[in-house]
């Protein structure tokens, strides 16, 4: 990426974003690759590990937000972050990713992120870091990176995150900018949902649809576009079925449609191609 795409935006430059100008200690620079969008933008933020649950409900809360226009904004990190950009983009719309990193391709971090980083510039949304070209990451950049994440939107979803944890940060930035804090439960045995269920108890609005979300900004929500092909097999819409509402592993998958595990694999990955299904690993899985 040619440093003169880079755009440096000083804090009394009238193009920097008002919100983030606003915050306790706001970075007195930006470094931009792309353009920030208009609309209201909305963090959503989670671990880097997430769960079978996690991969499936990020892009299901996500994709509708986007459609009805909210900007998501996250950290380009493994995990959550890059499933709600991936979400974003696959309906067409803006998404922000804020680094601990410069925001040329040499820097950015992590690496194999460089593609997704391209997708998001390409499709009208922006890479944006306090950080200039060539800083590499260093472990305090993090931490750091989240005030921006929480100060550029006006809420923020927390969608799985451990009891300590970076997204934890995110929203605590959040509370005390009087952003919007939203949560998505889950199981109290799970680790990864300790963060959020702990953020509900505090008061963050328990999220288990993108409506909760909308109805907050007087947003519509609108239908997502999910074309079925009419050329399914029957097996194929049976996996459908089946996947409507949870994950499932490939064995059980098979036993339930009286086929091996190798049949069904192969319906699995057609069904993927069409975008109807997603692998979560291991294995799983279920409904895109």
């Amino acid at each position: 990426m040619a440093a003169d795409s880079i755009l440096e935006l000083l804090i009394a430059d009238s193009a920097y974003p008002e919100p983030l100008r606003e915050i306790h200690n706001p970075p007195q620079r930006l470094f931009l690759r792309g353009r920030l969008p208009e609309g209201i933008f909305f963090a959503v933020v989670g671990s880097r590990t997430p769960s079978p649950y996690g991969k499936q409900i990020t892009p299901k809360l996500v994709e509708p937000l986007a459609v009805a226009g909210l900007v998501i904004v996250s950290g380009l990190a493994y995990g959550i972050d890059a499933l709600a950009h991936e979400a974003a983009l696959a309906q067409r719309g803006f998404t922000i990713a804020v680094l601990g990193t410069g925001v040329d391709d040499q820097a950015l971090y992590p690496r194999t992120h460089r593609k997704l980083a391209q997708r998001i510039v390409d499709a009208g949304g922006a890479i944006v870091s306090e950080y200039p070209p060539g800083t590499p990451g260093q472990p305090q950049h993090f931490p750091a990176r989240n005030r921006i994440i929480a100060g550029l939107s006006r809420g923020v979803l927390v969608v799985e995150a451990r009891a300590k944890s970076g997204a934890l940060i995110t929203a605590n930035l959040a509370l005390r900018e009087n952003r919007d804090v939203f949560a998505v439960p889950g199981p109290i045995t799970a680790i990864t949902s300790a963060g959020t269920n702990q953020l509900i108890q505090q008061g963050a609005k328990l999220t288990m649809q993108a409506e909760d979300v909308l109805d907050e900004y007087g947003l519509v929500p609108q239908q997502v576009p999910r074309a079925v092909p009419s050329t399914l097999s029957r097996e194929e819409q049976s996996i459908l079925a089946l996947l409507a509402e949870k994950t499932l592993h490939v064995d059980m998958l098979a036993e339930t449609l009286h086929c091996t595990a190798a049949e069904t694999a192969v319906r699995l990955t057609a069904l993927e191609l069409h975008g109807l299904v997603r692998n979560f690993g291991g294995g799983r899985y279920g409904k895109a």
